[in-house]
Formats: structure tokens, sequence, C-alpha cells
């Protein structure tokens, strides 16, 4: 019975590797990178980028599908936090899978799962900016849905977020058309009161500026669930995208317009993203450095990853952190259930070899 418990040990050890060990193992790769600039060294911001977890809801994929890639994804989450302890996190939209379809108790039930899944220690603050499937897209949103995701989550549309003199602009791509709806409109108007902040820090002797106390300026970085215009992943400098498709502005990427608007109105650093599901470093039409981070799910991305960075006043550096593959897992099972055949497999020999040996010797006494 021996090969019993050798095969049981075996399967043990793979799971509990799998589960609990993997994440830490391959995450222990991932460093901060380093800024060059030595000013504000001391005190830089830790930033860890995350983007498209796409938590499932009740109406899309199966429960064994949600339950064990959720699972993985709350462990690689909580591996990273512990191994590189970040000042903040942000989560570039997409949320939740099914965020524009569900009603009331169910988005109660999502929020309260994704809060669990990425839960951080006290004092780490966790943002979260809205993407397409958690209001709906431009056509589809409704003030019903994007008043719930603020009531829950605190950011809707436009809103400026300041840590460590670091300035964050997260901005509501769905409302970046500029075609005269109510959601256009405020999003505008809220750029426009974001500009002149912007430039009461950076002027804060300018008569209209003297009575207001400011952080200290510096060029703010756009966090979004779009990524500002551009034709197709071919533009990216680096990428992971297994095929490239041109992309449609307003519903890919950011139309050009909207891009040139922020650019002319906040004339950012640097910009972060989401969306596409795939990695990208580009040069963008701004001509500033943009992150397309990868969907945080391996039900978008087999090969997920997020990104780390480095911020200070006037510095930024930024790495990619890639998490736990999906295929290292199905790897490390079925080398465990192999390893169990060939013990069955020489078990089972050992046994009719023996089996054999006992006719031959019965059949030999016969015999004399």
């Amino acid at each position: 019975m021996r090969w019993i418990y050798a095969c049981f040990v075996i399967v043990l050890c793979a799971i509990i590797f799998c589960e609990y060990v993997a994440d830490f193992v391959v995450l222990q790769n991932c460093k901060w990178p380093e800024i060059r600039r030595k000013k504000y060294v001391d005190d830089p911001l830790r930033t860890m980028v995350i983007a498209d977890p796409h938590l499932l809801g009740p109406h899309r994929g199966h429960w064994m599908d949600k339950l064990y890639r959720e699972w993985h994804m709350k462990r690689s989450f909580q591996a990273a936090s512990r191994l590189l302890q970040p000042d903040v996190v942000f989560v570039l939209g997409d949320l939740f899978d099914e965020g524009d379809m569900v009603n009331d108790k169910h988005f109660d039930s999502y929020v309260v799962r994704y809060l669990q899944m990425f839960n951080l220690p006290a004092g780490i603050p966790l943002i979260s900016v809205v993407g397409n499937h958690d209001v709906g897209f431009h056509h589809r949103m409704h003030p019903f849905f994007t008043s719930r995701f603020e009531h829950y989550l605190n950011y809707s549309m436009v809103h400026l977020y300041t840590i460590k003199q670091i300035h964050f602009v997260m901005i509501n791509s769905m409302a970046m058309e500029a075609d005269d709806c109510m959601f256009c409109n405020e999003a505008e108007q809220a750029l426009k009161t974001i500009s002149n902040t912007l430039f009461c820090m950076q002027h804060p002797h300018v008569a209209e500026c003297a009575r207001t106390r400011r952080h200290p300026y510096s060029q703010p970085i756009i966090m979004q669930h779009f990524p500002t215009y551009r034709i197709s992943d071919k533009v990216c400098r680096e990428h992971d995208a297994p095929h490239i498709e041109a992309f449609r502005e307003r519903y890919h990427v950011l139309s050009k317009e909207a891009t040139d608007m922020i650019g002319d109105l906040l004339k950012p650093r640097l910009a972060f993203a989401g969306h596409s599901h795939y990695y990208c470093h580009n040069i963008n039409r701004l001509g500033i450095d943009e992150y397309t981070v990868s969907s945080f799910s391996w039900r978008n991305n087999v090969n997920p990853s997020f990104m780390l960075a480095t911020i200070t006043p006037d510095d930024y550096a930024v790495s990619r952190c890639k998490m736990l593959p999906q295929q290292f897992v199905i790897n490390s099972y079925l080398s465990a259930g192999i390893a169990c055949l060939v013990l069955v497999a020489c078990q089972l020999k050992k046994y009719w070899c023996s089996r054999r040996l006992t006719a031959s010797e019965t059949a030999h006494l016969k015999q004399h």
C-alpha cells in the first residue's frame, strides 16, 4: 500500500504548491523599479496598478470557473501585497463582468466579493477606476449605474487624487465622447476644473489662486480604463498580445479628439490604462509613456501581469510584474498525475511479475 500513500503525498504536495505557494515563488522575482533622480528618492510613492479583474456575475460563466479563477486572483493579489507592500493600489476598470447588468442586490454582493478579494492592510488605499463593464459603454451609461458605482467605490467620473504630492487624474473613459451628453459635459467640466486646480498649484501667486491652499505642483498621471488613441498594438515598444488587430476609436481606445483634450487640459507626464486585456508600453499621441495593463484574470489572459511604479514629483520608473501563468499550474497537476500513473504502472508490473513467478513455481512443483 506504500504506492497509494506515495501517490497521495504527490497530489497533496502539488495542491499545496499550486494553490498556496507558487504565487509567492513567482512574485519573488518582482522588484520595485529604482528612481534615477535623487531629490525625492527617500520617500517615493510605490504604486501597484492592476486592471480588468472581471469578477463574474450571476449570468455569465460556469460557477466552477468563477470559483477557481477568482481564488487564484485572490491568492495572487494577497501574495503581491504582502511581498511588495505598495503605498497605493489602482484597479483600472472592469472590476465586474456584469456591473451594468445586475440589480442592487447582486451588485452589493459583487462589491463584497471585490473588497474581500482585493483586501489591503489598513492605511493602503484601494482606488477603483470605472470601466465599461461596470457602468456600460457610452450608449448604455445611465445615472443609476454611475451613482451606484460611486456610492460603493467613491469615483465614477473624473477626479483628482493626490498622495505624497503625486497627482493622479481618474477619468471615466466612456464619458469622453464629447457629444454633448450629460456625462460628457460633466466630465469635460471636471477636467477643466482640475486643469484650473493644477494651474493654481503651479502658479500660487496669481491673483485668482492666492486665497486657495494647494498641494505643491507636479505634472499629473492619467489613470483610466481606455488607452489613449493608437491605431493598434503594432505601435507598442513592448506588448504581449498574441494577435495584432486594428483598434476602433471610442470602443477600443479614446478618440483622437478626446486624447488631445486630455493633453491640452492636464499636460500629463505618464498614463496608465487597461481594457485591451494585454500589456503594451508605447509613447502615445501626447508624447508620454503610456502603459496598458494586462488583465489580472486568467479568464482574459493566461499569462497575466500588473505594473509597479515608483513615483516622485519629478520622476518615475515603471516595471512589469509577471504573475503565475495558468499553464504552469496545469503542467504541475499533469506532472503529479503522470507521477501517480508511473507509480501505479510500476506496482502493476511488480504484481504481474510476482503472479507469473508464483505460477511458474507451482508448475515446476507439479512436474516433480
